[in-house]
């Protein structure tokens, strides 16, 4: 059975040797991007629109503006894929995803299997649609398909999902909520409250697909959402096999088990401290998860 910290130091975890590491930087910005393995950085061809810097364990993206950066960076990307160098890379979706500098400044778009290979932040939105009962909140929580490349089977917050380029945080979860569980739009507008961020560092593992080792820092806008006894979500993508409503003892009984993936166990116990499911009198490392939920990302973001 694992323990609540067991599920945060799941989800955020510590790399190896972090001293090996080389930061990723972007020409005309203060601060780091990312941070990329020191197999990853002797294993790519750096071509002229990089400064790579063994010594100071450094590679800056050179660039004007961001089409330009963008355009290098792809390049980049393309000839290692086609040379086979990361596994990650077969599994190309042409889905971008932002990397922001100060104020919220789109500074570079990267495809999004690659972000693991440098390390950068990404963002998603997680949303827990609950019915306030009397002995309690109770939420709908939906299981992953069997066919996902991560984590099938395994429970999910009700809706989620990865924020591409171009997306604001709400305007991905009117999408997201109608595309997987068929909520209107004009529902999660009138009841959906932002909660926030949960922040941490997941690593690739024997869990993902491609190498491991790789750093995925990550940023979720949390939602939650009360609603009436009588909606009801509906799977609609077909990336949920079901969407069930759990009560209280129900969902520390999946964490315990560890039937959540490690992002969402994370999202429910941030549910429990809003609540006062969680409290210090209840928890003996209370101030360990509240802490780690909510770590201060040494990078660049929005």
């Amino acid at each position: 059975m694992k323990s609540n910290l067991d599920l945060v130091e799941d989800c955020d975890r510590v790399p190896e040797n972090p001293e090996l590491l080389y930061k990723f930087l972007i020409s005309g910005y203060e601060g780091t991007f990312g941070h990329l393995l020191e197999t990853t950085a002797q294993a790519i061809e750096w071509g002229e629109h990089w400064e790579v810097d063994h010594d100071r364990r450094t590679l800056k993206l050179l660039g004007a503006d961001v089409e330009e950066r963008n355009k290098r960076l792809h390049e980049t990307l393309v000839a290692e894929r086609d040379k086979g160098t990361f596994e990650l890379l077969k599994m190309w979706t042409g889905k971008i995803f932002p990397v922001y500098g100060p104020g919220k400044e789109l500074v570079l778009n990267v495809e999004r299997v690659a972000a693991p290979v440098f390390g950068i932040i990404t963002y998603g939105i997680q949303l827990l649609a609950y019915q306030d009962n009397p002995e309690g909140p109770s939420v709908w929580i939906a299981r992953r398909a069997s066919w996902k490349r991560t984590f099938p089977n395994m429970l999910d917050s009700t809706v989620g999902g990865s924020l591409p380029t171009g997306e604001s945080p709400f305007e991905c979860l009117l999408r997201e909520s109608e595309e997987e569980v068929s909520f209107k739009p004009k529902l999660v507008r009138d009841n959906a409250v932002a909660c926030g961020t949960i922040n941490y560092v997941s690593i690739t593992d024997e869990r993902s697909k491609g190498e491991q080792g790789l750093l995925c820092p990550e940023v979720q806008f949390c939602y939650e959402m009360k609603i009436p006894n009588d909606v009801i979500p509906i799977p609609g993508d077909h990336e949920a096999q079901e969407v069930i409503l759990l009560n209280i003892e129900q969902l520390k009984a999946a964490l315990a088990k560890g039937e959540f993936t490690p992002a969402n166990g994370c999202v429910v116990l941030d549910f429990f401290i809003r609540h006062g499911i969680l409290n210090f009198e209840n928890e003996p490392n209370y101030i360990t998860i509240a802490s780690r939920l909510h770590k201060l990302l040494d990078l660049q973001s929005a």
